[in-house]
């Protein structure tokens, strides 16, 4: 469970991304967003939340929590307590959203299909997101993508051998000999 929990590298890059909970680091994203679309989502069915509040205002409220994914574009999640809210608001919207799909004058086998997708699409935007964001602060180390070697890969490693997963972080270090090759023959033709 631990790796579920704390998946990013022991890096100074990614410190923003996590929680410290003793030795533990805990995911922002995957401690505070999931669980509270998943607590938003329990409340809004305990409450029958649709019947209280208007369909236009629930759904305007699940797009201003979705919308503060822009706080990242932004450079606003620099900031871990602005990243931890962002992350509450962002589980709200799409639990919300959720909800509002569901009470949609379709039938229900209709509405989750479609809840399901729009959740399929907003995971992978997400989930894109955040790829783009690891890549690219592997891609300005001094060691891009070593993930066999990178000390800060030391603990998922360890936790995938413990675990009896396939170490396909080995498998980067080619990569990362050619983009350092690459840089080294860029910085030898721009001193020329």
């Amino acid at each position: 469970m631990p790796f579920f929990l704390s998946h990013h590298p022991e890096c100074a890059k990614f410190k923003g991304h996590t929680l410290n909970y003793g030795v533990q680091g805990l995911c922002i994203g995957c401690f505070i967003g999931y669980p509270t679309a998943i607590i938003t989502l329990f409340i809004t069915r305990l409450l029958n939340l649709s019947n209280i509040v208007p369909s236009p205002i629930l759904f305007s409220i699940s797009l201003i929590g979705l919308g503060t994914l822009f706080f990242s574009f932004l450079g606003l999640t620099k900031n871990k307590k602005v990243k931890i809210i962002q992350k509450l608001l962002m589980g709200i919207g799409a639990a919300l959203l959720f909800s509002w799909i569901m009470e949609l004058p379709n039938s229900k086998g209709t509405n989750f299909r479609t809840a399901f997708v729009v959740s399929y699409i907003l995971l992978t935007i997400l989930n894109l997101y955040h790829a783009y964001g690891i890549l690219s602060a592997c891609y300005r180390c001094e060691t891009p993508f070593n993930w066999g070697m990178c000390p800060g890969f030391c603990t998922i490693r360890e936790r995938m051998e413990k675990n009896n997963l396939n170490n396909f972080l080995l498998e980067f270090e080619r990569l990362s000999e050619r983009i350092i090759e690459k840089r080294a023959n860029k910085k030898h033709k721009s001193g020329n």
